[in-house]
């Protein structure tokens, strides 16, 4: 019988014991954890993935996007509860799909949801010292730039 065979054959306990023994040695036992506040900057997507419990359509959010002020406010206060990261949530390119995103963007002076959200970060860690970092999807390699 093939090691694999015989490791899958395992009462449930001792497989995870082994698989914890093997991710140990590995990798060892510290866990750590960055206290994080979540920033929706947007709930409107491009993108129709059925899986997606976060997207909402425009009707159903009271604007396209946070405004700078409520960035700020959400970033200040998750600061205040020892909070070390600001994650910035998004959907991937709503501009595209919604012209109420597209006009937001443009009437206050910037091209993208990428251009925004690179703004709401800087601002933040210059506001506040929270690390900035965004699950924004899938970007292109200027949107990366």
């Amino acid at each position: 019988m093939s090691e694999r065979r015989e490791v899958l054959e395992l009462p449930l306990a001792e497989l995870m014991a082994a698989a914890a023994a093997r991710r140990d040695a590995r990798f060892g036992t510290r866990v750590t954890f960055s206290p994080k506040v979540f920033i929706p900057l947007t709930m409107l997507c491009r993108d129709r993935c059925g899986y997606c419990t976060f997207a909402k359509a425009p009707a159903r959010v009271s604007a396209p996007y946070l405004t700078l002020d409520e960035v700020l406010a959400i970033a200040r206060r998750g600061a205040e509860l020892g909070c070390h990261e600001a994650l910035f949530t998004l959907g991937e390119g709503p501009e595209e799909r919604y012209p109420q995103a597209a006009a937001w963007l443009e009437e206050n002076g910037y091209e993208s949801t990428v251009d925004y959200l690179v703004a709401a970060a800087r601002l933040v860690l210059e506001e506040t010292g929270l690390l900035p970092h965004a699950n924004a999807g899938a970007l292109s390699q200027p949107d990366l730039e």
